[in-house]
């Protein structure tokens, strides 16, 4: 029976390092979801709060943090997915011994899409503000 090659230090290494970066991309999708279910959740507090009339709180209707809260969700959830589907292919080519940097453009995507949920959670507060 054959045995199978002995597994070089240096290919575990990029194996862990592969690993732990996979995980990091875990723990910032469950931020991302608990941030916006956070936020959804503060939401309706106000609205209870309102409706109760305990506190007078002038509510608007359109893009509020419900909708903010399920983006950021949704975001989190993606962010897993793709971090799963990424470090499959990763360690693929690790085991091919096709080494290489990966792919920048989940990065960027995820880098302007928290830009764009900033900006819309910055209007939303000036907005409420100016009110």
């Amino acid at each position: 029976m054959l045995e199978p090659p002995p597994i070089r230090e240096e290919t575990l290494r990029v194996h862990q390092a592969n690993e732990r970066t996979m995980l990091a991309w875990i723990r910032t999708g469950i931020a991302l979801m608990a941030f916006g279910f956070a936020i959804a959740r503060f939401g309706v507090f106000l609205r209870q709060v309102a409706s109760v009339g305990a506190v007078p709180i002038h509510l608007q209707r359109g893009v509020g943090s419900a909708w903010v809260g399920a983006i950021l969700v949704a975001l989190g959830m993606l962010a897993n997915l793709l971090a799963t589907i990424r470090y499959a292919q990763i360690r693929r080519a690790i085991e091919r011994g096709d080494v290489g940097a990966p792919g920048a453009v989940m990065v960027y995507v995820f880098g302007l899409t928290a830009t764009l949920v900033g900006l819309v959670m910055t209007v939303l507060l000036v907005r409420a503000l100016g009110e």
